[in-house]
C-alpha cells in the first residue's frame, strides 16, 4: 500500500485585512501549497510587528536629480522589494518646503522662524550647487 504524499505547510505572515490602507492586526500561520491557511493563524498587533520588523532597518533619503526625495533602506533586498510594490513614494522637493511652511504656519514666530530661516539657506546653497553644475555641463 502507498503512502499518501506529504503535506507540505509553509510558513506565512501577511495582513489581516489586505485591502485596508493601514494595517491593523497582522496574521501568522502556514498554508499548503494551494495557499490554504492550516491550523490556528496568530493574530499579532500592527505596532507590535512593525516596530519589530523595522528595528534593525535603516533608511536613508535619496533626492534624484530631477528633484524628488526618496526613501532608501539600507538592504538592496528591502529596497528592490518595496519598490516593486510601489511602496516608496517619491516626492518632489518643492511639495516637500510646501508642507513644511503649511504645518509651520500657525506656530509662534519663536518657535519656527530660526527654523524658516535655516530651511532658506539649505535651499539656496542647493539651488546654488544646482546652478553650478547647470553652468560646468554647458560648459
Amino acid at each position: 500500500m502507498a503512502k499518501p504524499a506529504p503535506t507540505i505547510l509553509t510558513p506565512f505572515f501577511r495582513p489581516r485585512d489586505e485591502g485596508a490602507e493601514e494595517q491593523e492586526m497582522y496574521v501568522a500561520g502556514f498554508v499548503d501549497k494551494e495557499d490554504q491557511a492550516w491550523g490556528t493563524l496568530i493574530p499579532l498587533e500592527a505596532g507590535m510587528v512593525e516596530q519589530a520588523v523595522m528595528a534593525h532597518q535603516t533608511f536613508r533619503v535619496w533626492c534624484n536629480s530631477d528633484g524628488c526625495i526618496q526613501p532608501q533602506p539600507s538592504s538592496d533586498g528591502l529596497f528592490e522589494h518595496l519598490l516593486q510594490k510601489g511602496q516608496l513614494k517619491e516626492t518632489a522637493i518643492d511639495e516637500l518646503v510646501a508642507e513644511a511652511i503649511e504645518q509651520g504656519r500657525n506656530e509662534p514666530n519663536d518657535d519656527i522662524l530660526d527654523m524658516f530661516e535655516t530651511l532658506h539657506e539649505r535651499l539656496v546653497r542647493g539651488a546654488s550647487a544646482v546652478a553650478d553644475e547647470i553652468a560646468r555641463r554647458r560648459g
